[in-house]
């Protein structure tokens, strides 16, 4: 008979992304903890429930005496980390409501690890297999958690994992103890296990047997229900108030129709606060003008981003209350161009925020792209659009080796570096982007499976016009043959490098900018799109400047 237990990571003080927060804090009328505790021992299959805490907590001690006296406890003299926790920290920083999509294929599973911990819990309970969720998960599903068991424990040896696609922190994970040892010693993760692997390729796990069916409303609901960040903590108070009594037993359908319900219910709910992922477009300057960049269409006659203002701009993104800004330094330019493009880096980190990538060509000399290993980046993406010389200097009309290079030393030194002292934990991820057109189709595949390789990821990103400012050069037409309201507002802020908000990124030369961040703050320009995201909601497209010839609102 397989023995499964409940292991429950276990940090009271700090979320796996890094947040301040606690355990203790009330929810429901018991603490988080209690709450989370409370669904593992009520769910069948589950022999035991174990804690596995940083040594020096005393997890016990935010529990009743009746929860307390139900657990046992595993401390980690490791503090819940190992070599790979900063790196999947920062390949999640960009997915935070998706249960996948991160860097290097990275889920919400992962922030469940370390492996190694883990296996030293489930080993010293005798556990042959063990159902994961975090301690500040409070809200995850236990049918789901029930029917997982359910299906592991009929087939332990083909069903090694089961999970569900719902929402971080909705959906657990179960598997054997085998998984858990393999993972620890190979310095594994679950996108490892879930994404594509070159080599052996296989059908998607979500379309097998692992991947337990869930409803779609509640699989499409793309938020957060962990107990770590503000946003996801005050969405989760939100969702308890409107639960009220029915906190305790609520299920995940009943929880995301309350989180949808308390969305719909404000007006200005999306604007009321500013959006997770922001784009800065520090200059509109490119070293490359090849027929693949806007740079050969468009004249961008506006200055870099004055340093003052960048500093203003990143200043309020890292105090934004949401506390989880992921920051894109690139927009249409290529940031390090910016002659203050690594004090504007200094200046994000010191005001907290929570992500930071960089675009670049990757065009410049080593002097020039080398600061990118020694400054607190999550994310380096290279624009590459090629596999071969011939190909990168058709379309992007630059030095295909010289690039080649750079980032070829750059995965050597930072190799290096960590090799030598630890330092660096492979981050920032460096990924190759490639854009899909006519003339960098027959370098994709090649591409994809030559970066994925060398460093963990690779990205394929459409083809986009800026609303007809460019030709179309999409080998296919993508957009459905039925509009609908566009999936970007609402989600990101992209801000031009003369202070202009433009209504989105594909509004490349502000023609239906919300305002400006020389004169205005960032909030109160992002509460303008209320207007537009209402038109959107009713299908006037039309109506507004730029949205009646766009091509890329089903973009996710």
């Amino acid at each position: 008979m397989t023995r499964v237990f409940a292991l429950i990571p276990t940090d009271l003080e700090e979320g796996r992304l890094g947040h301040g927060r606690s355990l203790g804090d009330d929810l429901g009328g018991v603490s988080v903890l209690e709450q989370t505790v409370r669904r593992a021992l009520r769910t069948e299959g589950v022999e035991g429930v174990v804690l596995v805490h940083p040594e020096g907590q005393e997890p016990l001690g935010v529990l009743s005496g009746e929860a307390a006296g139900r657990v046992t406890t595993f401390a980690d003299a490791d503090g819940l980390r190992d070599d790979q926790t900063a790196r999947l920290v920062s390949a999640r920083k960009w997915a935070l409501g998706a249960w996948r999509g991160g860097l290097g294929f990275a889920t919400a599973f992962d922030e469940l690890l370390p492996p190694g911990a883990l296996l030293r819990a489930a080993e010293s309970v005798g556990a042959d297999s063990a159902l994961l969720v975090r301690g500040d998960w409070p809200l995850f599903d236990v049918g789901y958690a029930e029917a997982l068991i359910r299906s592991h424990v009929a087939s332990p040896e083909h069903l090694k994992v089961t999970l569900t696609q719902a929402p971080p922190g909705l959906g657990p994970l179960v598997l054997s103890r085998r998984v858990l040892g393999d993972m620890a010693e190979h310095a594994g993760w679950f996108g490892k296990i879930l994404g594509y692997n070159t080599f052996a390729p296989s059908i998607d796990p979500i379309g097998r047997e692992v991947t337990h069916p869930i409803a779609s409303s509640v699989r499409d609901c793309a938020r957060r229900f962990v107990y770590d960040t503000p946003e996801s903590i005050g969405r989760l108070r939100g969702v308890a108030e409107r639960l009220g009594g029915g906190l305790a037993t609520a299920d995940a359908q009943a929880v995301t129709d309350a989180c949808r319900a308390l969305e719909s219910g404000d007006g200005g709910f999306w604007f009321s606060r500013l959006p997770q992922q922001v784009t800065v477009e520090l200059t509109p300057r490119r070293p490359v003008s090849g027929p693949i960049t806007p740079q050969a269409y468009v004249d961008f006659d506006r200055p870099d981003m004055d340093v003052d203002l960048a500093e203003r701009v990143v200043g309020e993104l890292g105090a934004a209350e949401r506390g989880d800004v992921a920051l894109m330094l690139g927009g249409l330019g290529d940031a390090l161009l910016h002659p203050e493009w690594e004090r504007v880096v200094r200046a994000a980190d010191e005001a907290g925020v929570f992500g930071i990538g960089v675009e670049t060509d990757l065009a410049g000399s080593w002097e020039e792209v080398a600061p990118l290993l020694d400054l607190p980046i999550d994310l380096v993406v290279v624009r590459f659009n090629a596999d071969c010389s011939e190909t990168y200097e058709r379309v992007m009309g630059g030095d295909f080796t010289r690039v080649a290079t750079n980032l070829k030393r750059l995965f050597e030194e930072r190799g290096a570096r960590r090799a030598a002292d630890g330092r660096g934990s492979q981050v920032p991820w460096i990924v190759p982007r490639l854009v899909k057109t006519a003339e960098t189709l027959r370098d994709m595949e090649s591409f994809f499976e030559r970066w994925l390789r060398a460093s963990g990821y690779a990205i394929l990103s459409p083809s986009c016009s800026g609303c007809g400012l460019m030709p179309e050069l999409s080998p296919v037409p993508m957009e459905p043959p039925r509009r609908v309201a566009c999936q970007q507002l609402g989600r990101r802020m992209s801000v031009l490098s003369d202070g202009r908000v433009a209504l989105c990124d594909q509004d490349w030369l502000g023609r239906a900018s919300l305002g400006d961040a020389r004169a205005d703050s960032l909030a109160s320009i992002w509460a303008r799109c209320a207007e537009p995201f209402a038109a959107h909601a009713s299908g006037r497209y039309q109506e507004l400047t730029i949205c009646g010839s766009c091509r890329e609102w089903h973009r996710p």
